[in-house]
C-alpha cells in the first residue's frame, strides 16, 4: 500500500484535507462540515474522516494540521479554540493519532498560513519574514534565520500586543489588545458603537446585528466618513505594531494577509503611514510591506508544506 501525507486546515465551518504532492503542493481539497458545537471528539472524528477520504486507498505516513486558537505545538494540545464548543486543554494530536495510526502534528492556523506564504507566498527567499493576518481575529507567525520561531509554543501572536489601555478588549477579554482595535470584529463592534452613539452614517440604514466588516468597507468605499474612519484606526494600529515588529525583529518582508486585505488602500493607506512612527529608519528602509499572496488556500497550504516538513 502506498503511503501519502495530508495537511487540514481546521475550520469553524469547514475541515479542509488535502494530500501532499510536493513541498508546498497540493492534491484535490476534500471538504467536511465541522460539528462545532458538538465537542472536540465528533470534530475530531470528522477530521479523521476528511484525511481518509483525501487519501482514499492509500496509507496516511502522517498528518499536519492548523486549528485556531492558542496551543502547545510540542504536545499537540489545544488550550482553547475559538467558534468550537468544548475545547479546552484538548490532546488533540494524540486523539488523531489514535483515529489514524498515524503521526500527528498540530499548529495554530495563522502559524501555518504565516509558514505557507514564507514557502510559497509573499516571503519565498526571505531569511527574516513575519506575517500578520487580520480577518476576525489577528495573528501571525515569525521566520527567523530561515526557520519557524515558535518559542515556547505561542510565537507570532501579534494579535494580542499592546495597542493601549484605554483601547477595546480583544476577543481573549484583554484590554487594549491589537485584535480590539484592528480585526474585523473589532471594526464591526466599532461601528455599532458610532451608531448607537448617533454619529451620521449610513452604517445607521443597517441592522445592528447585520454590521460586519464587510459592510464597513462598503460604505467606505462609497464614502461615508464614519467607516472611512474606522477603517483608518484600525490601519494606523496594524501600521504601529508592525512597525515595532521591524524595530524588534529585524524582518526582509512583512506580509499582510486575512480578510480586511480586501479594503485595498483603505487599510494599507493608513498602515503604511504609521509604520515610521514607531520604526526606526534604517530598518524600515530594509523591509518590504506586502500583500499577502496566497489568499484562503494560505491555510491548507501551510499545512501542506508543514506536513512536509516535519514527516517527509
Amino acid at each position: 500500500m502506498s503511503r501519502v501525507l495530508v495537511g487540514v486546515d481546521l475550520g469553524g465551518t469547514n475541515v479542509r484535507a488535502a494530500v501532499a504532492t510536493g513541498p508546498a503542493t497540493h492534491a484535490a481539497v476534500v471538504r467536511h462540515p465541522t460539528p462545532a458545537q458538538d465537542g472536540p471528539d465528533a470534530v475530531l472524528d470528522a477530521v479523521a474522516a476528511c484525511a481518509r477520504e483525501a487519501a482514499g486507498d492509500a496509507e496516511i505516513g502522517g498528518l499536519a494540521i492548523g486549528i485556531p486558537g492558542p496551543l502547545d505545538p510540542r504536545r499537540g494540545i489545544v488550550h482553547a479554540a475559538p467558534h468550537l464548543a468544548g475545547w479546552r486543554e484538548v490532546p488533540a494530536g494524540d486523539m488523531l493519532g489514535a483515529r489514524l495510526g498515524c503521526p500527528v502534528s498540530v499548529r495554530n492556523d495563522a502559524t501555518l498560513a504565516g509558514f505557507a506564504e514564507w514557502k510559497a507566498g509573499a516571503g519565498v527567499g526571505a531569511s527574516h519574514f513575519i506575517f500578520v493576518t487580520a480577518s476576525t481575529g489577528v495573528g501571525g507567525a515569525v521566520i527567523l534565520d530561515g526557520r519557524l520561531h515558535e518559542g515556547t509554543g505561542s510565537a507570532g501572536e501579534v494579535g494580542h500586543t499592546p495597542v493601549g489601555a484605554d483601547a477595546p478588549t480583544c476577543s481573549q477579554g484583554h484590554n487594549g489588545c491589537l485584535e480590539g482595535t484592528a480585526s474585523g470584529t473589532a471594526i464591526a463592534d466599532a461601528a455599532r458603537r458610532a451608531v448607537a452613539a448617533g454619529e451620521k452614517t449610513r452604517l445607521a440604514d443597517i441592522t445592528p446585528a447585520d454590521i460586519d466588516a464587510k459592510a464597513v468597507e462598503e460604505a467606505a468605499l462609497a464614502g461615508d466618513e464614519v467607516a472611512k474612519r474606522l477603517f483608518a484606526v484600525a490601519g494606523r494600529a496594524l501600521g504601529r505594531a508592525v512597525g515595532g515588529l521591524i524595530n524588534l525583529l529585524g524582518p526582509e518582508v512583512v506580509a499582510i494577509g486575512g480578510g480586511l486585505i480586501n479594503a485595498g488602500d483603505l487599510l494599507f493607506g493608513p498602515l503604511r503611514a504609521a509604520v515610521p512612527e514607531i520604526a526606526f529608519e534604517v530598518p524600515a528602509s530594509h523591509c518590504r510591506i506586502v500583500e499577502a499572496a496566497l489568499g484562503t488556500d494560505a491555510g491548507m497550504v501551510g499545512a501542506v508544506a508543514w506536513v512536509v516538513h516535519t514527516f517527509g
